[in-house]
């Protein structure tokens, strides 16, 4: 908890090297011991890390991406500190800390300031925590699993809507093709079933209460298990605005009730050193759920150093004299902003990217309201500082040089998007006036829209043309797609028994017309297939947007959706025969001189 108000502690001798050195965290640990007057040193898996560019940072190092190769890193610790002498080591993420606790007894005692293994375990192990916080009566949001829409159903009568719906992975790999897994939200049954069908084909699937409320967290110092200094932070602007890490935040008189919550969480785990426990709090009723535990420095450390919070040097007391000194209550009100990502906050805002059900979307004017923020004494840059203005710089200069980049390849995609569009429409009034013998349609993967193309086109006109259809992918022989199968049945299209083909010279000699999805698709068969281009076009020329996506592992109306533009699309490209009525047909001629 706060301490009362008094001086500072005297400067501190000694060196700390500091690790993940490419997080802006990173940045605050560095500014805020060296004006304590500690030499720090700093190290990174990535070159140029932005913490290695401040005036502050004594010396730069670079280590084996422990993400890649965790006991070659280790190792590169335990041989650097053969030859180098540091009071602390300071990792800042779990990419780091983690086998760092694990490799612990290779480190002189109190070296490394990570927690005990256990209790960092307990709070890296999400369904630990909510274990362990139920059992100290801290409120945590409603979840269940489920291994069907059925139960599903049966979960959200107990639980209400909206819910939140979790993949146990972020990255599904089912048919050797991998996808990334996004949290989704259902509003109703209807929305439920099809997002956990969905969701169920890569794996386990948790239900949640989505409750509504502000991201505070709770940061302090423990020592073994007693907070010996409490800050709260209060989330203004998310990423993505439906909750996520924070690029605009103030600073708060901790609320009573989330510091006892955050106080039980710490005894119960005796942890030991700096911690960030985060909730979700509800301010017209006061009501809360906690999140999660942050067993390291968290994102939004700039802010607290800002504002008087100096852990840094709160952590390296601990560390290095076992104990904290008197520290001044921190400054209510003052703010920090992470440039880059508030910049994309502001893109999401103008996009209206989040469900209105959901999230109450800022308007114009409050955006430009919390843009002059940065006009205001209280307001702070997580990486731009006028006493250390070189990392601010080398950020600034790339976030332009992102921006320009995806301004001039989105400008790019649009003329080529918009060239491609003219040929194949050129082309399809061509081939509506005389047919090609043999129509080739090519996507990736050759189980959801060139199957269900080729399914449709050869039920239509197979009797007159010859039809095949591949992908790209590599594994030749998977079925279609089993939400695609059900789709495209209801549009009187069978996928049964269908078996994917990759894509081969022969097949591209043998089609008169290739029909692609995307323009990447072009790109790609003329690369694998010089001078086959001229033959090529994109199946949903003459439709909206063009290019039809891939709705592999989306929920089900996005299949629909994707359905109906492939069946329009190859009969706006090969319209059926005219059935002949029996007024229009052309009577017998009768032999008169019979």
């Amino acid at each position: 908890m706060n301490s009362r108000a008094g001086a500072r502690p005297p400067a501190l001798p000694g060196a700390v090297l500091v690790l993940d050195a490419d997080q802006a965290s990173a940045l605050a640990v560095v500014r805020s011991l060296a004006s304590h007057g500690l030499r720090v040193e700093v190290a990174s898996a990535a070159k140029n890390a932005i913490a290695s560019r401040s005036r502050h940072a004594a010396a730069c190092w670079t280590y084996p991406d422990p993400l890649a190769d965790a006991p070659a890193f280790v190792d590169w610790l335990e041989t650097h500190l053969r030859s180098h002498a540091y009071d602390l080591v300071v990792p800042l993420t779990e990419r780091t800390v983690i086998p760092l606790a694990q490799e612990r007894a290779r480190f002189a005692p109190d070296l490394i300031a990570v927690a005990d293994a256990g209790a960092l375990a307990q709070v890296i192990d999400k369904q630990q925590t909510v274990a362990l916080a139920a059992t100290l009566g801290v409120k945590v949001p409603l979840a269940e699993p489920v291994a069907g829409a059925d139960q599903a159903a049966q979960a959200a009568a107990r639980i209400g809507y909206p819910l939140v719906v979790k993949p146990a992975r972020s990255v599904g790999s089912p048919g050797g093709q991998r996808v990334h897994l996004a949290v989704t939200y259902a509003f109703d049954e209807r929305e439920l079933r099809s997002q956990v069908e969905s969701a169920l084909r890569f794996g386990p699937v948790l239900l949640q209460e989505y409750f509504s409320g502000d991201g505070v967290g709770i940061e302090l110092i423990a020592d073994h298990g007693e907070p010996r200094y409490l800050f709260q932070h209060r989330r203004l602007h998310e990423v993505p605005l439906t909750g996520g890490g924070s690029s605009l935040r103030v600073s708060e008189t901790p609320d009573p009730v989330l510091a006892d919550a955050a106080t039980r969480l710490m005894r119960a785990l005796r942890w030991h050193g700096v911690a960030m426990v985060e909730f979700k709090r509800n301010r017209s009723t006061g009501d809360y759920r906690l999140m999660e535990i942050n067993g390291r420095f968290w994102g939004s450390l700039p802010l607290a150093v800002a504002a008087g919070a100096n852990f840094p040097v709160m952590l390296h007391e601990l560390m290095t004299t076992g104990r904290v000194g008197t520290w001044p209550p921190a400054r209510q009100g003052t703010l920090a902003r992470h440039l880059a990502r508030d910049i994309d906050w502001i893109e999401r805002v103008l996009r209206r990217e989040a469900p209105p059900a959901l999230v109450k979307l800022p308007s114009m004017a409050d955006a430009v309201r919390d843009t002059l923020l940065v006009l205001s004494p209280r307001h702070h840059f997580d990486v731009q500082s006028w006493r250390d203005p070189w990392p601010g710089l080398v950020d600034a200069a790339g976030i332009l040089a992102h921006h320009w980049k995806r301004f001039a390849g989105r400008l790019a995609v649009r003329r080529a998007l918009r060239r491609e569009q003219r040929r194949s429409l050129a082309m399809q009034a061509a081939v509506r006036a005389r047919r090609p013998g043999a129509v080739l349609f090519l996507c990736y993967g050759n189980i959801n829209r060139s199957a269900l193309a080729h399914a449709h086109a050869q039920r239509q006109l197979g009797q007159e043309l010859h039809f095949a259809s591949a992908g790209f992918h590599a594994q030749a022989g998977r079925p279609a797609d089993p939400v695609m199968q059900e789709v495209a049945a209801r549009h009187g299209v069978s996928l049964a028994g269908w078996q994917s083909q990759t894509l081969s010279a022969a097949m591209v000699e043998q089609a008169d017309l290739i029909l692609a999805m995307e323009v990447s698709h072009l790109d790609r068969l003329e690369q694998a297939f010089p001078g086959s281009r001229k033959k090529a076009c994109l199946l949903d020329a003459g439709g909206e947007s063009a290019e039809i996506p891939d709705p592999f592992g989306q929920a089900r109306p996005v299949y629909e959706q994707v359905a109906r533009r492939v069946l329009t699309a190859v009969d706006r490209w090969l319209p059926p025969a005219p059935a002949v009525s029996a007024d229009t047909r052309v009577a017998p001629t009768t032999d008169r001189t019979a």
